[in-house]
């Protein structure tokens, strides 16, 4: 069987990881889970080996449609109902895996690809899938046992996913270095993922070279124009070489992409009391807060309202009284 996997979806923990701020978790992990984005493998809709019945073969090629498609628990009857035909067969069992994966059973999903593999250690696909599982799980040290197996398969066929997906692990490891080798590795491989060349310009922001971050994240827009969180990590770095208005000019543009994006408002909202524009600060800083009363960006922006309040954020001297 031939089996040619694609890129599922990989962009879904992208905000939720920048939208937190925070330097560890800002990585795209992917596929539906944490912060973003692990690249797995969605098996081609090509039929089973010739001696399966008929019948398995039409619910699988039923079942990874619907998988392509989003529809899991559709998926998930019509790969059940070849397992229930085809006991054997590792690459329904591959599919079973990934259709517990976009339902967020884990669990389920690393026995399924565990599965699969010993049916058929050479299901590379598979592999790589139950890498990203570990990732999620934050076994990294697993994650890369998994990565280096698929890249010594000659015949692995999208080996920047494993390069990718390497890069979020080392990361994740505090091996920033390491990480920029294999996102590097991967860029050679597909020099178009936005993924890859956001989550570069991240790990040289890491590092404090702002010129290769920036660099990065505008190489990421001239592909993604409307891509916010590139605009936002620009103006942060920006902000941070108290270049003001230019980094205003950014989180504005991504607040403009976005208007409910919070991490933008923000942002602005410390800069604009910063830079004594204090009554356009604090309405900035007051949306956040409403916004989101009882999470991480809501505490924030009131933490700032209270500093501002007591006139320590705009670097009033307080006034001794006698």
């Amino acid at each position: 069987m031939v089996r040619r996997p694609v890129v599922t979806r990989a962009e879904h923990d992208l905000a939720h990881a920048v939208n937190r701020g925070s330097a560890r978790t800002v990585m795209v992990l992917g596929v539906l889970f944490v912060a973003g984005f692990c690249l797995g493998c969605v098996p081609q809709k090509n039929p089973p080996p010739t001696n399966v019945k008929k019948e398995v073969e039409f619910y699988y090629g039923a079942g990874i449609t619907y998988l392509r498609e989003g529809k899991t628990p559709q998926a998930v009857k019509e790969l059940m109902r070849a397992q229930a035909l085809s006991k054997d067969n590792a690459d329904v069992e591959h599919a079973m895996g990934l259709a517990y994966q976009q339902k967020g059973l884990y669990d389920q999903a690393l026995q399924q690809y565990k599965k699969a593999l010993k049916l058929d250690p050479k299901l590379t696909e598979a592999r790589n899938n139950l890498g990203t599982i570990y990732l999620i799980k934050s076994k990294y040290d697993e994650a890369i046992a998994q990565f280096d197996e698929c890249l010594k398969d000659p015949t692995y066929a999208t080996p920047e996913k494993a390069q990718y997906n390497l890069g979020i692990a080392y990361f994740h490891k505090n091996d920033v270095d390491k990480a920029i080798q294999h996102y590097e590795r991967a860029l050679l491989l597909d020099g178009s993922n936005i993924n890859t060349i956001y989550n570069l310009g991240f790990c040289f922001e890491t590092k404090k070279d702002y010129e290769k971050a920036l660099n990065f994240y505008r190489k990421a827009l001239d592909i993604r124009p409307r891509f916010k969180d590139a605009y936002l990590r620009i103006g942060i770095i920006l902000k941070e070489q108290k270049k003001y208005p230019q980094a205003l000019e950014a989180f504005r543009k991504a607040a403009k992409i976005d208007p409910d994006y919070l991490p933008a408002h923000l942002q602005m909202g410390m800069l604009l009391t910063r830079t004594g524009k204090v009554a356009a600060g604090l309405r900035k800083l007051e949306l956040v807060a409403k916004a989101d009363p009882t999470g991480i960006l809501g505490e924030k922006a009131k933490e700032k309202i209270k500093e501002i309040k007591r006139d320590r954020f705009r670097g009033i001297p307080r006034v001794k009284r006698n």
